[in-house]
């Protein structure tokens, strides 16, 4: 792999959400107009930082709406039922703001094929996703089973739920949970990951223990981002295995000494 560097922005908390979400991403320099996609973690109805703050999420739909587009948070959450998590975590009031809820689990989708993927050769594509600016925010948090769990495998929310109460992704786990991570991010690209590190999750995906940070994190590089904010947990980037997959399928950059890190 040659020399590719990549920028990630580094906030830390002024305590006004709103003022950190507009300085993460005007020095990211996102330009965009038509459809956003905002997909939080809402794994469960466990509050932050099992899931991700509805704050971080209203300060962004703001700032798109503010750019004059149309604003969607969608999710499937893989351990619940996705509206009940809407209600419970807050979500439900944005749509006072206009923003509209989706339930991926659920959503009309099409079949897309990439040959090159390393299992998921065809994707039921929810259409909610098709041709939008995807931005992936993820609570800063660890993983039982990969470690971390942060803006590339928060995206397996972005996928068709199976019929039962729980583990509605359990397919994953089944084909290869490292390699399918990898494919969905190839096959929805998602645009931006901004991720929520001002109280990060420690022990694992379900019941985190808080943990304060105080910074935010946003770069157009998925795999620099995840990259950086693995050390912030203690972990290595280049230990993670569905990082490093993900960098050689060209998806971004893991190695921390071609990366920027720019604090804003």
């Amino acid at each position: 792999m040659g020399v590719n560097v990549r920028v990630v922005y580094v906030r830390r908390s002024c305590g006004d959400i709103g003022r950190d979400v507009a300085a993460l991403l005007d020095c990211v320099g996102v330009s965009i107009s038509g459809r956003v996609v905002l997909k939080p973690n809402l794994i469960t109805c466990e509050g932050p930082p099992t899931t991700t703050p509805v704050d971080v999420v209203e300060a962004l739909a703001n700032w798109f709406m503010g750019c004059g587009c149309e604003v969607i948070v969608a999710e499937g959450s893989g351990w619940g039922d996705t509206w009940e998590a809407y209600r419970t975590l807050g979500y439900a009031g944005l749509e006072e703001l206009g923003v509209r809820l989706v339930d991926l689990n659920v959503d009309q989708y099409e079949v897309v094929e990439d040959e090159s993927a390393l299992v998921l050769k065809k994707f039921e594509l929810p259409l909610t996703l098709k041709d939008a600016y995807v931005v992936s925010i993820p609570v800063l948090k660890e993983h039982s089973i990969t470690g971390v769990t942060l803006s590339l495998k928060n995206m397996l929310g972005a996928t068709l739920g199976e019929k039962s109460r729980v583990a509605r992704k359990g397919r994953f786990h089944r084909m290869g949970l490292d390699e399918c991570i990898v494919d969905v991010n190839l096959h929805v690209k998602p645009s931006l990951a901004v991720i929520d590190g001002r109280v990060a999750g420690i022990g694992g995906e379900l019941g985190s223990k808080p943990r304060k940070l105080g910074v935010l994190i946003a770069s157009e590089d998925l795999v620099a981002a995840d990259a950086y904010a693995c050390t912030l947990l203690g972990h290595n980037p280049l230990a993670v295995r569905h990082l490093v997959l993900a960098w050689k399928r060209g998806l971004g950059n893991v190695n921390l000494d071609e990366i920027d890190i720019v604090e804003v």
